[in-house]
């Protein structure tokens, strides 16, 4: 077991949780991980297991082997990162970091995968339509009708990201140890009252 703590975030779109996220790991001195540095470094660890798999005489050090039917040779379809790799390589990402320190990790199925973790708290932001359109508005100079694209697009893909990785419905509060309502609180509120649960949680995180 793990010495140290996991915060994972989940989010419906424009609720804030980039910023919560930045917020808690600057407050705690942790490590941060989001979608996009997520993403960028599954990418690189996938190309580093590939090459690793070319080389290796077994074929037994690479989460890719199991998967390839024991081919001897890698195709080029092999060479473009799937949903499924792309999803293991982030999960596994996000396992050699909560092993090297403690960690804010945003999205992901995060709180999924660290669910068993003795020091782990999960948290989920959610808020009313008009409020996340008016967050993506202020902060992206989205249109109103461009805001409310984007956050029903990506509010369907998550559901199915997580149902789809998980078994698990993404929405239902029951799988979350905090959900705060980001629509009716300020910024440094909604902060101050991840801070105080953790805190309360975990009070050797107290500073």
């Amino acid at each position: 077991m793990s010495a140290n703590y996991v915060i994972t975030i989940s989010r419906q779109a424009g609720s804030g949780g980039t910023i919560l996220g930045k917020g808690l790991a600057k407050h705690f001195g942790f490590y941060y991980l989001d979608n996009e540095v997520l993403k960028s470094k599954a990418r690189e660890w996938n190309r580093e297991q590939t090459d690793e798999w070319i080389g290796s005489p077994s074929m037994g050090k690479s989460f890719l082997a199991p998967n390839l039917g024991g081919l001897p040779y890698l195709s080029d379809t092999w060479m473009i990162t799937t949903d499924a790799n792309l999803f293991r390589a982030e999960s596994e990402i996000m396992k050699q970091t909560a092993e090297k320190g403690s960690c804010i990790i945003t999205g992901r199925c995060g709180a999924y995968l660290f669910r068993k973790q003795e020091k782990h708290v999960s948290l989920f932001l959610y808020a009313d339509e008009a409020s996340r359109i008016g967050r993506l508005e202020r902060e992206l100079s989205f249109s109103h009708d461009k805001a409310k694209k984007v956050i029903d697009r990506a509010d369907k893909e998550r559901a199915r990201y997580y149902s789809r990785h998980t078994g698990e419905k993404w929405l239902d509060m029951t799988g979350y140890d905090l959900c705060i309502d980001t629509g009716k609180l300020p910024e440094e509120e909604v902060k101050r009252l991840a801070i105080h649960y953790i805190e309360a949680r975990f009070p050797q995180l107290k500073r």
